[in-house]
Parts: structure tokens; C-alpha cells; sequence
């Protein structure tokens, strides 16, 4: 990821920025991958996505509080 990039996951229906919820290994390669879930508060709207290790754990910071 670069520098101009952001780490905002938006939502596929209305567009808004959703909120990252958790991160758990992924079942078939749980030492490469993980499933990341998020939410959109606007349309309660729920995406998974696969993403590599260090790209979930990049998104985890972002739901501190």
C-alpha cells in the first residue's frame, strides 16, 4: 500500500466508509490470510474480505478506541 493511500473500506451499496469489526484467520490458509469483516452503519451492510496478514492487521489500529 502506498503512501496516498488510504485505508478506508466503502461500503458497496451507498458508498459510505464502513468500520472495521474483526479480523479471523482464514479457514484454508489461516498462516497466509485472514477474513476481515466490516460494517456500514448507514445501510447496515456487512463485507467480508480476504486480505493478507499484514493488510488486516493494518485495518485493526483504525477500530481502537
Amino acid at each position: 500500500m502506498g503512501p496516498d493511500q488510504s485505508l478506508k473500506a466503502l461500503c458497496h451499496k451507498c458508498r459510505a466508509e464502513m468500520i472495521y469489526v474483526t479480523s479471523l484467520p482464514h479457514p484454508r490458509a489461516p498462516e497466509n490470510m485472514r477474513r476481515t469483516t466490516f460494517v456500514c452503519r448507514a445501510c447496515n451492510q456487512t463485507r467480508s474480505y480476504s486480505l493478507s496478514i499484514s493488510m488486516a492487521e493494518a485495518y485493526a489500529p483504525a477500530a481502537a478506541p
